[in-house]
């Protein structure tokens, strides 16, 4: 449904944009070719390229096929972020299939998801707009820097409120950012379109994690393709938890927060954390939260004329309040 209604203006450049992430990427090393096309043939909704594609269209690009080629990268730059995940996080399922590193090992992926990053900036130095590649480059810089600051809180139910944004800033929507930074720079738009366009992608993106965070407790294993309270078990303290961790002074809360600490949390644990998260309002607020940050991301595009593309971004914003997909 997301492709068919909100990607319908730029479904074939999408179309394309798939074509050429299906194709096999020519490596010296055999091995990370087979890593690589199995983690981007492993499906995903392409929001990524969708965004930058929309971008583009709604600032009036027509040069070409550089928004396609653009699109390509940021695909593969999230494929990269996800496979440095599933190592740190001993992960063992992705998208409802083995992760890289339980098919390949650790040494393996990493070395895979090194090598999409380095792809990517080879493809982005071919495209030879100094102003594109230091939007990626200051992305792939800051989700770095998310990673270490989500370690640095790992198990750690003191994190705060700002902590968790930073993190989910630096992880998810600079990566967003930058994809519809692009799409606006291709274009030639003037600097205020830019920006706000960089700023729709970063709003969009905080917005989109927290719906993220609050589906972990309350979507199904079958519609996240990973076992639900996931973050969890991998150590994540993520929005709903924080919420209620610092809403509540019962003795539940300072039990919650020993299991926290303890370190591996059994899947009874598991349940209880999710119930205490539950009942304790953090799914509603962490959606609320995501609405407000929604609503800005919207209110960023009032400086475009009316078109389908802008209609498109503003449906996107829908779909991710009501993500079910």
């Amino acid at each position: 449904m997301l492709r068919e209604l909100v990607f319908a203006p730029v479904a074939e450049k999408l179309a394309e944009v798939e074509r050429r992430i299906q194709v096999k990427i020519s490596s010296r090393a055999d091995l990370i070719s087979e890593v690589t096309n199995y983690v981007l043939g492993g499906g995903g909704k392409r929001v990524r390229p969708g965004l930058l594609l929309l971008s583009a269209r709604m600032c009036g690009y027509d040069g070409g096929e550089r928004d396609v080629d653009l699109a390509v990268v940021a695909e593969f730059m999230h494929a990269a972020t996800l496979i440095h995940d599933d190592i740190i996080d001993n992960a063992q399922k992705r998208r409802g299939r083995p992760s890289a590193p339980a098919r390949w090992g650790p040494h393996v992926s990493v070395l895979a998801g090194d090598f999409l990053y380095s792809h990517s900036i080879q493809r982005l130095v071919c495209d030879g707009d100094f102003q594109v590649l230091k939007a990626f480059a200051d992305a792939t810089v800051a989700m770095t820097e998310g990673e270490i600051l989500e370690l640095r809180w790992h198990r750690n139910p003191d994190v705060l409120h700002q902590d968790y944004l930073t993190i989910i800033t630096c992880k998810t929507a600079a990566l967003f950012s930058a994809a519809c930074r692009s799409g606006a720079l291709i274009a030639g738009v003037d600097e205020t379109r830019v920006e706000a366009l960089t700023e729709f992608g970063l709003n969009l993106g905080i917005g989109f994690q927290l719906v993220d965070d609050a589906l972990d407790f309350a979507a199904s294993e079958e519609m996240l393709g990973k076992p639900v309270g996931n973050d969890l078990v991998e150590g994540k303290v993520t929005y709903p938890l924080i919420y209620v961790l610092h809403q509540d002074h019962s003795p539940e809360r300072d039990h919650i927060r020993r299991l926290l600490s303890n370190g591996q949390l059994h899947e009874a644990d598991v349940e209880r954390i999710r119930r205490y998260v539950t009942e304790g309002g953090g799914v509603l607020a962490s959606v609320e939260e995501a609405r407000r940050y929604l609503r800005k991301a919207r209110q960023q595009l009032v400086p475009f004329p009316d078109t389908v593309a802008r209609r498109s971004l503003e449906m996107l914003v829908d779909f991710i309040v009501e993500r079910k997909w």
